[in-house]
């Protein structure tokens, strides 16, 4: 007869995941696509908050040194899948033939706010370290005493930079799959993060490609003064969803 510890030793740690094809982003574009033509308006309210989220931290930057700007720039890598939840559930409720409604998706993510809230505390936690070690590199580059090249090039810069983007790739492997998944499968914070992680590094090429196309749209959107979030919040947060399906083998 199997105790309640055996049964919680046989729950596995992380879900297991699908073995991509290299165009696959393109595909999740497209049905992003789709499904921002299906509920438009949904979408379109979606975006409008992001931009104007967006516009209000643009405006506060301005009282800040340059190097707030780097932090304001993760921040909306971190933030973002956190707004994109509801666009989660509107392709949810697409992929199921059901009308999608702001109040199932607020009920939605009450719900799910205790997951939601622990992801956000272990992503924040790994940005104030990012912080702690930028604002490390700048006091010891502020040393009186420097070498001579350290003058001419920007060496607290670069590693900043370095250690920016290195962080960076960390939170997208951490969130590409674990807002998705709790959304889905009610699964823990934890869960999440380990199932993300494991499937991006068994896809590392197309989950790069996929990386390098969203921050592509980013740059578009913070070219366009932030009006380009309108549309490529939406599309994007319902190409993570179809991504997430694709990828992660769950139980439905």
């Amino acid at each position: 007869m199997k105790t309640a510890d055996s049964l919680e030793s046989n729950i596995p740690l992380y879900a297991p995941c699908r073995k991509l094809t290299f165009n696959a982003p393109f595909v999740w574009l497209k049905k992003g696509w789709q499904d921002f033509r299906r509920a438009r308006w949904h979408s379109l309210a979606y975006g409008a908050v992001f931009a104007c989220i967006g516009w209000l931290l643009v405006y506060s930057s301005w009282f800040y040194e340059d190097v707030f700007l780097v932090g304001l720039f993760i921040s909306f890598l971190l933030v973002g899948p956190a707004l994109a939840f509801g666009l989660y559930d509107i392709s949810q409720q697409l992929e199921r033939q059901h009308k999608p409604t702001f109040g199932h998706e607020r009920r939605k993510a009450f719900h799910e706010m205790g997951h939601e809230l622990m992801l956000a505390l272990l992503l924040g936690l790994a940005f104030v370290i990012l912080l702690i070690l930028i604002s490390i590199v700048f006091n010891i580059s502020a040393i009186p005493g420097q070498l001579a090249i350290s003058a001419a090039v920007p060496i607290s810069d670069a590693v900043s930079l370095s250690i920016a983007v290195i962080f960076a790739a960390l939170f997208f492997c951490a969130s590409a799959f674990a807002l998705p998944m709790i959304l889905d499968q009610d699964a823990s914070a934890m869960t999440a993060i380990i199932t993300s992680l494991h499937a991006v590094w068994r896809n590392k090429s197309v989950l790069a490609l996929w990386a390098l196309l969203i921050l592509a749209l980013v740059a578009v959107g913070f070219a366009t003064a932030l009006i380009g979030f309108v549309l490529i919040v939406p599309v994007v947060g319902y190409a993570t969803w179809h991504a997430y399906r694709e990828t992660i083998i769950t139980k439905v």
